[in-house]
């Protein structure tokens, strides 16, 4: 058998647009256009991608990334991988999480695509591109696979205010039940307080058993500044533990220019969790 590394795994079309189409659904469609289409757009790119990719790592192995690609699909959409997925996400910088749905298996379909790829690769000129380096198709590849869904944070800490504030979180040692008394106490009382919906919850399931909540506060005013329509997210870590995230609020200034933009985040989320932390002292 060839065990040498055959670079138009890689450097095909069929792979180059799959990770364009992968790239550009998970990072714009996906957002922009919520829908059935969207969600299975990237486990097809995906099943196609990633066995064109074990055989371009593990040439000993191209016989059998078909049903490796097969059984790691299956275990990744079953509730089994959480676990590895929950151990993923606290040991490393770009997190990932993705949704249960059987329906997703249907992509399965598709494998005999790779599968004609590395049977017949050497015969298909048609779709070898040439001229340039496999790692110019690699590296960005394997960056776009580890970031291809949004981290958990993504699906319960958003805001319907126009400053937004990504992982913006603090941990106190006060149960949410407690957090809401004591700033009670010290009248700021939250003009809302909703369950974190279902579309959250099928993507982090974990988030049941933590008890995670929307908060909304209105106004509140912090020495001079009067700060508007704020949104958070207090989750249950445990026993008597709460984290809390300020996901946003609502600024009069235009915020266009991305250096105000993070010089009104970095000042407000200060003197916000300044406050916070003295009130709940």
């Amino acid at each position: 058998m060839n065990t040498a590394r055959n670079k138009y795994y890689l450097l095909n079309l069929v792979f180059l647009f799959c990770v364009l189409v992968l790239f550009v659904n998970d990072h714009y469609l996906k957002l922009k256009f919520s829908n059935w289409l969207t969600g299975k757009l990237s486990d097809a790119a995906g099943i196609i991608i990633f066995p064109l990719l074990l055989a371009f790592l593990f040439p000993k192995l191209k016989r059998w990334v078909i049903q490796i690609t097969a059984l790691l699909f299956v275990f990744w959409k079953s509730s089994l991988s959480q676990t590895l997925i929950d151990f993923y996400n606290e040991h490393t910088f770009i997190q990932t999480s993705r949704v249960v749905d059987y329906t997703d298996l249907y992509v399965l379909v598709l494998l005999p695509v790779p599968y004609f790829i590395i049977r017949r690769i050497n015969s298909l000129d048609l779709i070898k591109v040439n001229g340039v380096h496999q790692m110019v198709a690699f590296f960005p590849t394997i960056f776009i696979l580890m970031a291809t869904s949004p981290p958990p944070s993504y699906y319960y800490t958003r805001s319907a205010g126009n400053l937004q504030c990504y992982k913006c979180s603090i941990t106190v040692h006060y149960n949410q039940s407690e957090i809401v008394k004591k700033l009670t106490e010290l009248d700021i009382v939250f003009d809302s307080i909703v369950s974190i919906d279902s579309f959250a919850l099928a993507r982090v399931p974990g988030l049941k058993k933590e008890n995670a909540q929307y908060y909304r506060l209105n106004r509140l005013i912090i020495e001079k500044d009067t700060l508007k329509n704020l949104d958070f997210t207090m989750r249950t870590i445990k026993e008597g533990k709460t984290k809390i995230y300020f996901n946003g609020m609502q600024v009069a200034e235009d915020i266009s220019d991305y250096k105000l933009e993070r010089k009104l985040r970095d000042y407000y989320k200060q003197i916000l969790f300044k406050a916070l932390k003295k009130k709940l002292k």
